[in-house]
């Protein structure tokens, strides 16, 4: 079972690069420690950070305290020369989703 901090809020954040970043992929090794540094410094936690075949490059998994530390993440990646664009999901530990629709019976 997977253990989560209790009233942190989870986030998936899934990033493309664009045409602009894939011309300096090759930093993208410094980027990513730069990245988790500051990401720490937003009161962000990990979770986990998977790269992607597909439509999107990579996957961040993370927790927050609040919205606006979530924010922070890929905004963070989107103010970077352009180099991505991002999308950002909340995510429901299952637990918590199965007592949300436990509450739905009619």
């Amino acid at each position: 079972m997977i253990s989560y901090q209790y009233g942190w809020l989870h986030y998936v954040t899934l990033v493309k690069f664009t045409s602009e970043g894939l011309k300096s992929i090759g930093d993208f090794g410094k980027e990513w420690e730069e990245g988790t540094k500051r990401a720490a410094q937003m009161g962000i936690k990990p979770i986990g950070a998977y790269g992607l075949l597909g439509p999107y490059d990579l996957m961040f998994i993370y927790e927050a305290p609040d919205e606006k530390a979530a924010a922070s993440l890929p905004l963070s990646f989107s103010s970077q020369k352009g180099s991505a664009q991002t999308e950002t999901w909340t995510a429901i530990p299952m637990e918590e989703f199965v007592k949300v629709t436990g509450r739905l019976k009619s």
